[in-house]
């Protein structure tokens, strides 16, 4: 299982860091609280187990998941008990404030079904900021270097099909609730993605809970 996310985290840190031309660091954040930043070219030799708390889940977390439906078939998972990531800071949007990117780190479906499909959120790095926001419709990015991604609750995501990495040529992005949980956000929300490889379409409805360290 170390070995799957090792995998992901350099596929899906990897795409961003090198659509941007940045040597980034990438700042983990553990189950048990402990943070840790890598540089890019440290994170083949990440230890995941490192600051993990397998005890068992402590219910705080215990919604994250993420939902979607392709091809009439609906698929859910909920978020394993290990590391989130964070490229941090991303940048910054039109105004000047700092943005963060946190995604999970494992890709999901993969064990199970067979495709991978990834995501992640821009946001605000000020919490204040962050909760600050309202419901509503926000920008899906069709990838990382689309300016969208340097907006707060962007959204971004991937599939990857039997080893073909479909293209994202629209989308839409609904977040339906901001709350504080034990210090960290919870980002709970809808989206809608159309993926194209070779001719061929995916069109994929999702919802997701996420927390942001």
């Amino acid at each position: 299982m170390i070995r799957v996310m090792k995998k992901i985290i350099l596929l899906f840190a990897a795409i961003l860091l090198a659509s941007f031309g940045w040597s980034q660091t990438v700042t983990l954040k553990f189950k048990n609280g402990t943070k840790q930043q890598y540089n890019m070219s440290d994170i083949e030799s990440i230890d995941f187990s490192e600051g993990d708390n397998t005890s068992g889940d402590d219910g705080t977390y215990g919604d994250r998941y993420v939902e979607v439906k392709i091809d009439g078939k609906t698929y859910k998972e909920s978020f394993p008990d290990w590391a989130t990531a964070q490229i941090d800071p991303l940048g910054t949007d039109s105004q000047g404030k700092k943005i963060t990117f946190t995604y999970d780190l494992r890709a999901h479906f993969e064990d199970t079904y067979g495709f991978r499909f990834m995501f992640g959120i821009s946001h605000f790095r000020n919490k204040t900021d962050l909760l600050a926001s309202t419901s509503g419709s926000y920008p899906f990015a069709l990838d990382t270097s689309d300016d969208k991604i340097f907006n707060n609750l962007a959204f971004t995501c991937g599939y990857i099909l039997d080893g073909d990495e479909y293209r994202a040529v629209s989308g839409t992005h609904q977040v339906n609730s901001i709350e504080s949980v034990d210090g960290d956000v919870c980002v709970k929300g809808s989206f809608t993605a159309v993926f194209k490889y070779n001719g061929d379409t995916k069109n994929i409805q999702g919802s997701y809970s996420i927390i942001i360290p």
